[in-house]
């Protein structure tokens, strides 16, 4: 028996969840892990499962922890909504599982960046871990990176996971406010050194260069130098929040001060 886990983290995914529902009704039963659904978003997802559970952990690794609890299959599909599992994939799921050889698969996933194929950069090729026997996973781990801890062999499945991740402009940097914090935070925990102006500009020129560059996302066109851009941006903004956690007094603080100063006539 196979289950699909499906994650749904951000209210814009009422416009993508329902192709990811349709692309793994193949799955004997479908698992719906909600961290943030929309009314709408409920409202399509019922029309697929009835087994839906609300969680309000920011641990992404809890979420998947959540989706293996639940489940009833033997095997385990993890899924978020943004991907679609290909025909072929679906084709070579079922056929592998008739006699599967190992005790978990890596799944070839072909992003696309702004409506366009990823070929080069970090994005490619990107084998990500989704499929599992439910007694050889043993849990998952990474409060944002999450990853999975396997007891066996893992091999590797060759149709496509379809990703159509950073869809606009918008969306992205949503999601940049919304990592950005806990990003921040996690460094904040583990005592980083502190942010200076001279680090701001290091982080951001040399995640520029290593994704354009190095990574060749020269390479995709437009696309290409928007993506090195923005991710470059992305993580100076991480360090920019992490500067504000390592401030003495806060920037609220700050401010309520300025204003006293202000109202007593001192400034």
């Amino acid at each position: 028996m196979l289950s699909a886990i499906v994650f749904v983290f951000w209210p814009e995914e009422d416009e993508l969840i329902e192709a990811c529902l349709k692309s793994v009704s193949f799955a004997d039963e479908i698992i719906i892990i909600d961290n943030g659904a929309t009314p709408k978003t409920l409202k399509i997802c019922k029309k697929y499962t009835k087994k839906i559970y609300k969680t309000s952990s920011k641990d992404f690794s809890e979420h998947h922890n959540l989706g293996k609890e639940k489940a009833r299959g033997d095997w385990l599909l993890y899924v978020d909504a943004d991907e679609r599992a290909s025909v072929q994939l679906q084709k070579e799921i079922k056929k592998e599982l008739q006699n599967p050889q190992m005790d978990a698969y890596q799944l070839f996933r072909q992003n696309f960046f702004l409506g366009k194929k990823t070929r080069y950069g970090d994005r490619f090729p990107d084998y990500v871990t989704r499929l599992f026997r439910k007694d050889k996973l043993l849990g998952w781990q990474g409060e944002i990176h999450e990853s999975s801890q396997v007891e066996g062999q893992i091999g590797k499945l060759n149709a496509p996971l379809y990703h159509l991740t950073h869809r606009d402009i918008y969306s992205m940097m949503a999601k940049t406010i919304n990592f950005s914090e806990h990003e921040a935070l996690i460094r904040f925990r583990n005592n980083h050194p502190s942010v200076v102006w001279w680090r701001l500009v290091r982080v951001f020129v040399s995640e520029f260069f290593y994704r354009v560059f190095v990574l060749q996302g020269w390479r995709q066109g437009t696309e290409g130098w928007i993506d090195g851009i923005f991710q470059a941006f992305s993580l100076f903004i991480v360090y920019v929040r992490l500067w504000e956690l390592q401030r003495k007094s806060s920037l609220a603080e700050k401010y309520k001060e300025i204003d006293e100063k202000v109202l007593s006539g001192e400034i």
